[in-house]
């Protein structure tokens, strides 16, 4: 039984993209594993992969997709493979930095929940390569929200408004924070919950699948950790690329699909709840 199980999914990636969190993940033992489920079109990784490292010494599992069918999917793999072998499962980013030592404070946090019940996902306080905090606290979004993010980012200064809320912007970050929709980019989440919620959901082939995850997982308890502090790229694919603003879109179509767009009793209970607790307001 691990205590740690991290899952990476790559797409096109070379093993110097990752070597540096590979080494980090390793350079204190932990009782962890990595799982590394690659959708790339050939396996030119696992060949760099095996020459460069023991992966039996560093405890990694190379999962060769065969077809891209997905973020969501290719982490479902890991997750029905390893999530019964761990107390804790880590969804990252190939993107992520994270001295170890970091890691050991977030685990430290979750062994406190885990005794009392058990939790969804925690996530900690994670920054721009330049220092610079990202706003990943978020609310349960309206199609407001996502619509205008991703068509007025010109327009920062309406966008500034229409984030406030849903980005916990009334906080400092500074605070452990009860979170409905924490970001993809690296989830730690109790093992046992996400076997219940059965991972993610397949039909988000990218983007929202977090947001889908991250409420149904938030009756479990999600929580923004700031003592513990990560690194992560960012590159925000579907702002550069018209293929990924296409996916982005279908990904958002089937979320509010799922939810509801302007009627969803949840999200509207969840949020007022969220900002009557941290603010003494209401949406």
């Amino acid at each position: 039984m691990y205590d740690i199980v991290m899952s990476i999914v790559i797409y096109k990636h070379s093993f110097s993209d990752l070597e540096k969190l590979i080494t980090e993940f390793f350079r204190k033992k932990i009782n962890q594993k990595l799982v590394i489920v690659d959708n790339s079109p050939t396996r030119s990784f696992e060949v760099e992969l095996k020459s460069n490292i023991n992966i039996m010494e560093y405890d990694i599992e190379y999962i060769y997709a065969d077809s891209n069918f997905g973020y969501a999917s290719a982490n479902n793999r890991a997750i029905e493979k390893f999530s019964s072998k761990t107390k804790y499962f880590l969804v990252s980013n190939p993107d992520i930095f994270f001295k170890i030592e970091e890691l050991e404070k977030l685990k430290n946090f979750a062994d406190e929940k885990y005794k009392n019940g058990g939790f969804g996902i925690i996530s900690p306080k994670i920054q721009y390569e330049d220092g610079e905090l990202q706003y990943l606290c978020k609310l349960l979004p309206t199609p407001m929200n996502l619509f205008a993010r991703r068509f007025l980012f010109m327009f920062k200064e309406t966008l500034k408004k229409i984030d406030y809320n849903y980005e916990y912007r009334f906080t400092d970050y500074n605070e452990v924070l009860e979170v409905p929709f924490l970001s993809g980019c690296f989830m730690f989440l109790d093992a046992t919950n996400l076997r219940k919620e059965n991972g993610f959901d397949d039909n988000f082939f990218m983007y929202l699948e977090d947001t889908d995850l991250s409420r149904r997982m938030f009756k479990y308890g999600n929580y923004f950790y700031p003592h513990a502090l990560i690194q992560h790229g960012f590159g925000k694919a579907s702002f550069k690329s018209y293929k990924m603003t296409l996916i982005h879109i279908r990904s958002a179509i089937k979320y509010f699909n799922k939810w509801g767009w302007l009627i969803d009793k949840e999200r509207k209970i969840v949020n007022k709840n969220i900002l009557r607790k941290y603010t003494n307001k209401e949406v």
